[in-house]
């Protein structure tokens, strides 16, 4: 590879890796009031019932808890961590509702062919796709891609992972949402 063709890998990854300090240093408590969106399916639209949702009403309806995974189809993490969502979709879904945001176009990291796509590529079957609100990304203080939120079955944020989730700790994280949920 040249190093002109080198120069935007470079330049995004350097923007990847001002995001990760800048959320280390972040205070701010994550909440997800005034957070509704809604989202037009890529995939999953017969688990939650239509071609386009309002999340709000959702998990209002839904009665178990949600791992809501915010990811980009040009984001090289949030396309490493598909499959590993996808596994856990299958081995959990009965118990956690799966729902994947595409907000590439929001973060400069995509297009919604280009999620849609990625989607198809890689087999994904849980609910995902894409909302036409941009606010989404400052109603819920995204500031890394991927980040996921684990929610409780009333909608309250449980826990939050920034950045790309690893098989075992998307395991560990979906197990502990459960057990912190079911009582």
């Amino acid at each position: 590879m040249s190093p002109r063709q080198m120069k935007p890998i470079f330049a995004m990854l350097l923007l990847m890796s001002a995001f990760v300090v800048i959320s280390a240093c972040s205070t701010s408590e994550i909440s997800s009031d005034d957070g509704d969106f809604t989202f037009n399916t890529y995939s999953g639209a017969d688990v939650v019932g239509d071609s386009s949702v309002s999340f709000d009403q959702l998990v209002a309806n839904e009665g178990r808890p949600v791992l809501l995974n915010f990811w980009a189809s040009n984001c090289p993490p949030c396309r490493a961590e598909m499959p590993a969502l996808q596994e856990a979709w299958l081995e959990y879904g009965d118990e956690v509702l799966f729902v994947g945001i595409d907000v590439g176009p929001y973060v400069g990291l995509g297009t919604y062919d280009g999620g849609r796509k990625l989607v198809e590529e890689l087999g994904v079957t849980y609910p995902t796709g894409n909302t036409l609100n941009r606010s989404v990304i400052t109603d819920w203080q995204i500031t890394n891609m991927p980040s996921t939120f684990l929610l409780s079955s009333d909608g309250r944020v449980k826990d939050i992972v920034i950045g790309g989730i690893s098989k075992s700790r998307l395991t560990q994280k979906v197990e502990e949402l459960i057990a912190t949920t079911a009582g």
